[in-house]
This record gives structure tokens, C-alpha cells and sequence, in this order.
């Protein structure tokens, strides 16, 4: 509706300049013209006085020629010459002044003067006479001593005054007269069609800037408050008032500014409000962050807690073997010479504690291995009901000693023989320290049970007892190294807390996966998920 307005008013604007110019045109062609026909006026006048003296001339010199004066023929040409280009002159501008008003009359819807008519006439009658002038002329004698000059002269003024029976002379005169009547008119019509040209000029000029002003103020009134309504609302966004909105009125091109205007404010509060979110969630983060570092502290400390255990452990562990060697080796070499029998037992009493001394740091190595991924793997193909029997058995024999019974078994189900792709060794060693914590765990008469079964290609192992449990916030971290519970470490005093990071290396180094689920003095199931399709590969 506005962009409809200002177009309307543009127009009106441009076609007021049209007018103007268009009258500005007509009025500057009429002056022109006016002022061409005056000038040719001039000119024309200019010509015929030109022509007629240059008559006057050849006449005298026709008169000294009679007289025998030495009238010299190069004036006479130079005269004729003369006269012919005024004659042509003459000539071109009466046809021009003949053009000239006939645009003026069909313009203004007046008549042709007759007397432009005329002078073309004449302008053409000029060549015939000046021709037979000159033809004259070059016959022209002196005369002869008793020759009658009156007749010759007659004859001679009859070839200069008339052409085609006319006499040119009259004509010239006449034509020379109506020149100089004709100067001021065309002057004073020039200077009317300019006092007219201004009077228009200033009129329409005069009428441009009225509308001009017109429009200008219907503009503002109507531009006024939609800009101020737009003013407004920036100057609300540049304040932060981000739900500011501007009202709609007008139905116009500045309501869909202002609907686009209150779109991207709602945009920018939209974006406002995630960036809010984006910065409390980035807060909460940072919090979250900041407790988990603080637990990670935690953690260290009490990992550096538990190093320090360890080593309080590993210098008991290594300890005992070392004490017991030397202990031997002392007993031995103390007093005289013993019989081969005595020293034949302290021997074996050292062997004993020496393996006892390896198997330790055997632990330490795998653990270690394990930690840096280069626990080597010698795969072959192993029955997995041999290594659970032979496993249950060494298990079974750990259990005697406290009668705690270790029991495979079947559930009365005839299980299909199964073959895994593994190391026979370390997975009966994974399988072995999960059987003897579970009996070192056991009440007395306890039984540790041992059962397996497939699922969607992979070989479930369970092992479970009824023994002492773990508690629920100790169970995050029975995998790490050198870690012993409080429940464990009051039941049994002894061992080092590695065995299920070892057996848990072993697992992973096979593809397979160890969990735990326990609860306090009632007992602990721990399930060893590994695959058992024949084409499967471990890593070495």
C-alpha cells in the first residue's frame, strides 16, 4: 500500500517535470525559431543592400568603360564575383527562411507570408540577370567619338534592371523594404515568445514545487509514526528488551517490517534463551566436572593408598619366602655335618619357598604385561568340559583342606562338546583363582559350585559360592590391582590382592568378558563370557 503511494507520488512528481520540460521544449523551439527568422531577416537584408551596391558598382565601372576611363577588367570580375556569391547566398538563405516558416505554420496555424515567397522568386531571377550582366559586360567597348551615349546607356540599365521581363530592380527595392519591416516584427516576436517561455517556466515551476511540498508533508505524516514505531523497537533490542514487540496498524509494507522486525526479536530471545541453557548446562558441566576431578582425586589418593598397601603386602609376600630360604639355608650351614637326608629336606624346604618367591613375581610380570598389552597368547584348540574338570579338580583340591566341597555341574542337561580357540594355560589360571577365592571365601562345609552354558555362540562360565560376599561400593573395584576388602582381609589375613586383575587380563586377552555380583555373607557369582566359534581368531 506505502510502495503504491510513493509510486503514485513519484509519478505525479515526474510527470509535472515531463510537463515542464515539454513546455520548456515547445517554448524554446518557438523562440528558436522566432529568433532564426530574425536573424535571417538580417541577413537576408544584409545581401539585398550587398547586391544593390555591388550594382551600383558595376555600373560606374560600365561608365568609365564607355568613357574610355581605364576601367580595369579585374574590378569588373572581382564585382561579379562578388555578386554572384551574395546572388547564391541570397538564394540558400530565402529557401531556409521558406523552411522556417513553414514550421512556424504548421505549428501556429498561420498562413506563409506572401513576401517569402517573393524573395525565393527573386533569389532565382539574381543568376538569370547577373548571367546576362557579365555576358553584357564582356562585350562592353569604349565608345566611338561621336557615338550617342544616352542609347547605349539605356541599353545597359535595361540589362541590369530587368530579368525575364520583370525589373529586378523594383523587386530588390521592394524586397529590401520588407526586410526592414519585417527586423523588428520578428524581434518583437522573439522577445514575446521568450517573455512567454519564462512566464511558463516559472508557472510550471512554481506548480512542481507546490506538489512537491505537498507530497512531502502527506509523506512524513504518513512515514512518521510507522519510523517511529521501528525506531522504538531497535532502540528496545539495543537495550536488551528482547520480548519487545512493535504493534501492527497500518497494513502496509511497514507491518511486514514490523512482523519481520518481531519475528527476529523472537529469534534473537529463542537464541537468548539456549544460549541461557547452553550456559546453566555448561555450568552443570563444569560442576560435574569438577566432582568428577575431585572424585578422580579421591581415587588417587586412595590408588596411592593402596600402592602404599601394596608394597607394605609385597614386602610381607616376598618376605615370608625369602625368610623361610634363608631360615633353611642358616639351619643348614649351622654346626657340624649333617646326614645327607637333613640337608636333602632343607633343600626341598628352599625349593618350595623359592617357587613360592617366583609364583609372586610371576604375578607381577602377567599383571604388568597385561597393563601394557603385550601379554602373549599360545591359542590351540581346548574342550572346554576338560578345562572346567581339571580346573574344578586343582580347586577341589584346595578345598579339602578346609572341606569346602567344588562341584561341576550339569543340571542333569547333556551339554554338546565345545572347543575355544585359547591359551589351555592362562585360561585354567583365570579359572583357577576364581575357584580359590571362592573357596578361600567359603565357611566350612561350604560348596562352590561350577556350571556352564552357550548362548548366541558364546560360552557362559559360572562360578558361585556361599561364602562372605562383597560389599556393594567395594565391587567397582575388585578387578584392580593389589585391592582386597574389608571382608577379605579379616577372613584371611594372607595374599596380595591381584589375582582377579590377573584372571580378568587373561579374560580380556581372550575375547571374553568377567563379571561379579555379590552380596554381603551370602555369596558371590562371578560369570566368565567367552566365544567359542571355531573360526575365530585371538589376539597374540
Amino acid at each position: 500500500m506505502l510502495r503504491l503511494r510513493l509510486s503514485l507520488a513519484f509519478a505525479v512528481l515526474v510527470a509535472l517535470v515531463c510537463i515542464q520540460a515539454g513546455f520548456v521544449y515547445w517554448g524554446s523551439n518557438r523562440v528558436n525559431d522566432y529568433a532564426q527568422h530574425s536573424r535571417l531577416a538580417s541577413d537576408i537584408l544584409s545581401e539585398l543592400l550587398e547586391l544593390s551596391a555591388g550594382k551600383q558598382r558595376l555600373r560606374v565601372w560600365a561608365s568609365q568603360q564607355l568613357m574610355d576611363a581605364n576601367a580595369s577588367p579585374e574590378v569588373r570580375d572581382s564585382q561579379l564575383a562578388r555578386m554572384q556569391g551574395s546572388a547564391e547566398t541570397l538564394r540558400q538563405l530565402a529557401r531556409r527562411d521558406l523552411f522556417l516558416w513553414g514550421g512556424i505554420a504548421a505549428r501556429e496555424g498561420v498562413p506563409i507570408p506572401p513576401e517569402v515567397d517573393q524573395l525565393v522568386s527573386v533569389s532565382e531571377l539574381l543568376n538569370d540577370n547577373i548571367a546576362s550582366v557579365r555576358a553584357r559586360l564582356m562585350r562592353l567597348a569604349p565608345l566611338e567619338r561621336g557615338a550617342e551615349f544616352a542609347s547605349v546607356w539605356q541599353e545597359l540599365n535595361e540589362v541590369f534592371d530587368m530579368a525575364r521581363g520583370r525589373d529586378l530592380r523594383e523587386l530588390i527595392n521592394g524586397a529590401i523594404e520588407r526586410q526592414r519591416n519585417v527586423m523588428p516584427v520578428a524581434r518583437a516576436a522573439t522577445e514575446r515568445g521568450l517573455d512567454h517561455l519564462r512566464q511558463q517556466t516559472i508557472g510550471l515551476a512554481v506548480l512542481t514545487l507546490a506538489a512537491a511540498i505537498v507530497l512531502a508533508t502527506y509523506l512524513n505524516q504518513r512515514l512518521k509514526k510507522p519510523l517511529e514505531r521501528l525506531l522504538e523497537g531497535t532502540r528496545a533490542l539495543q537495550a536488551g528488551a528482547l520480548e519487545h514487540r512493535i504493534a501492527l496498524h497500518s497494513h502496509d509494507e511497514f507491518d511486514r517490517v514490523s512482523e519481520h522486525f518481531n519475528a527476529m526479536a523472537a529469534e534473537l530471545q529463542r537464541h537468548r534463551s539456549d544460549a541461557d541453557a547452553a550456559r546453566r548446562r555448561l555450568e552443570d558441566a563444569v560442576q560435574e566436572r569438577t566432582s568428577e576431578l575431585s572424585a578422580a582425586h579421591e581415587t588417587l589418593q586412595q590408588i596411592d593408598q593402596r600402592r602404599r598397601q601394596l608394597l607394605a603386602d609385597l614386602s610381607h609376600e616376598l618376605r615370608t619366602p625369602a625368610t623361610a630360604i634363608r631360615g633353611e639355608a642358616e639351619i643348614a650351614l649351622r654346626g657340624g655335618d649333617k646326614p645327607a637326608a637333613e640337608y636333602r629336606q632343607s633343600l626341598t624346604r628352599i625349593v618350595g619357598g623359592v617357587k613360592q618367591f617366583s609364583g609372586v613375581i610371576d604375578d607381577l610380570l602377567l599383571v604388568a604385561k597385561a597393563e601394557a598389552d603385550q601379554l602373549a597368547m599360545r591359542l590351540g584348540a581346548v574342550d572346554l568340559w576338560e578345562l572346567l574338570s581339571d580346573a574344578t579338580e586343582t580347586a577341589g583340591t584346595l578345598g579339602a583342606r578346609h572341606n569346602i566341597r567344588v562341584q561341576l555341574e550339569t543340571h542333569g542337561v547333556v551339554l554338546p562338546a565345545v572347543t575355544l580357540q585359547a591359551d589351555a594355560d592362562r585360561l585354567r589360571q583365570a579359572l583357577v583363582i576364581v575357584l580359590d577365592n571362592a573357596v578361600r571365601y567359603s565357611r566350612e562345609n561350604a560348596t562352590v559350585r561350577v556350571s556352564w552354558q552357550l548362548i548366541d555362540g558364546r560360552a557362559l562360565v559360572v562360578v558361585s559360592d556361599d561364602g562372605i560376599g562383597i560389599d556393594a561400593d567395594e565391587l567397582p573395584q575388585v578387578f584392580e590391582r593389589f585391592v582386597r576388602g574389608r571382608r577379605a582381609r579379616v577372613h584371611r589375613a594372607d595374599g596380595t590382592g591381584i589375582g582377579l586383575s590377573i584372571a580378568r587380563a587373561i579374560v580380556h586377552a581372550h575375547r571374553g568378558r568377567i563379571d561379579i555380583d555379590s552380596i554381603p555373607m551370602q555369596g558371590t557369582t562371578v560369570r566368565i563370557d567367552l566365544p567359542y566359534s571355531s573360526g575365530s581368531s585371538l589376539p597374540s
